[in-house]
């Protein structure tokens, strides 16, 4: 139950104030990982983790973003995060994301780590870096696909 407080909690925040023109709306279709570690007795870990997102922009650096996809211990999941992307260099963004995640080994678990993002007119690519956060789980990378739209 305290799954569905979280989310309530982040679904209200993303949706609660009108779209301004400065904010951008984005649609991420996330894809691949790649964990650097097995996982216990040598199971390998689900590396196809498609699902989508809807990301929303406040600013050059702050954006949230909220979705599902198939993780690494074939489970679905729901997640909603932050990304914080201070570094800016012409199309290239860098930074830091933090937020939560389900259906992993507990109901709710941390997820963050750092970002680079190739933010486009319409498209971007952003690549995800998480460090080992738990016992049974593994650093990994990820890669997801994003396009702009206005509402």
């Amino acid at each position: 139950m305290k799954v569905m407080k979280y989310l309530f909690c982040a679904c209200f925040i993303f949706f609660s104030k009108n779209p301004r023109a400065e904010e951008n709306w984005h649609i991420d279709v996330h894809t691949f990982s790649y964990h650097f570690s097995k996982r216990k007795n040598n199971m390998d870990w689900n590396q196809v983790n498609l699902g989508l997102g809807l990301r929303r922009e406040f600013s050059d650096s702050i954006s949230l973003q909220a979705g599902f996809f198939r993780n690494s211990i074939d489970r679905w999941s729901l997640y909603t995060i932050t990304d914080w992307t201070p570094i800016s260099m012409g199309n290239w963004k860098v930074g830091a994301y933090a937020g939560i995640r389900t259906n992993y080994e507990k109901p709710v678990m941390f997820a963050g780590g750092a970002l680079l993002r190739w933010q486009g007119e319409r498209y971007s690519t952003t690549l995800r870096l998480m460090p080992k956060t738990c016992n049974t789980c593994s650093g990994l990378i990820s890669i997801e696909f994003g396009w702009k739209f206005n509402m």
